[in-house]
């Protein structure tokens, strides 16, 4: 879930049509034509980003809005079950929060591709997941995409989407078992094998957990 309380701002006299703002918004909230930057606010998630972006001229600022928006997405429509089944082919339990920023859970993804969201923004405006930095997110989101069939086009120069970081095959499962045997000194193997049994006290990190409650 995600609280809006503020979109952005262009402002014609500074924006000198960049496009730098283009490609860091997670929803396309804005997007340049004829040289100057278009905010569609019901896209936008008062991330921020696109005023980092163009901090050099200044050309964006925050509009507050007179009543906060909501980004959340009803998780009791479908069987638990359902649910679970799919989270589990992604490597998550249904509860796990998937976007450190929001809060929005494995459980909540999967709810908004059963609803029919097929891009990475329209789950962000579903459940708030990617709507402020995008950074840890995305590949989580892009791995339940890869559950669902989903393909996304990816460009180096696209940073919305940030295509190296995000790659799917990019995590523990991913990694061949020729590989992970290559290099023991990282436990990969053991610590595959305890995730494999819940047993969710990391080999090598001893203190991480997750919390049983």
């Amino acid at each position: 879930m995600l609280v809006v309380d503020h979109v952005v701002a262009v402002s014609e006299e500074k924006c000198i049509g960049c496009m730098a703002c283009d490609r860091v918004c997670p929803t396309a909230a804005i997007v340049t034509v004829g040289k100057l930057a278009r905010v569609n606010e019901s896209l936008c998630t008062g991330c921020n980003k696109c005023i980092e972006a163009c901090l050099d001229h200044g050309a964006i600022s925050r509009k507050f809005l007179d009543e906060h928006v909501v980004l959340e997405i009803d998780t009791t429509r479908y069987p638990a079950e359902r649910i679970d089944a799919f989270c589990a082919q992604a490597r998550f339990d249904p509860n796990d929060s998937v976007c450190p920023c929001t809060g929005t859970t494995a459980r909540e993804v999967a709810v908004a591709i059963f609803d029919g969201a097929r891009t990475p923004d329209e789950i962000t405006l579903q459940t708030g997941i990617r709507g402020v930095c995008s950074m840890w997110c995305t590949a989580a989101l892009m791995r339940m995409m890869k559950v669902a069939g989903l393909e996304i086009e990816t460009h180096p120069k696209n940073w919305r989407l940030y295509p190296k970081a995000a790659d799917p095959r990019l995590s523990l499962w991913g990694i061949s078992e020729e590989v992970a045997r290559k290099y023991p000194e990282y436990r990969l193997v053991e610590s595959r094998a305890a995730l494999a049994a819940e047993n969710l006290e990391m080999p090598q990190f001893p203190s991480i957990r997750r919390d049983p409650t």
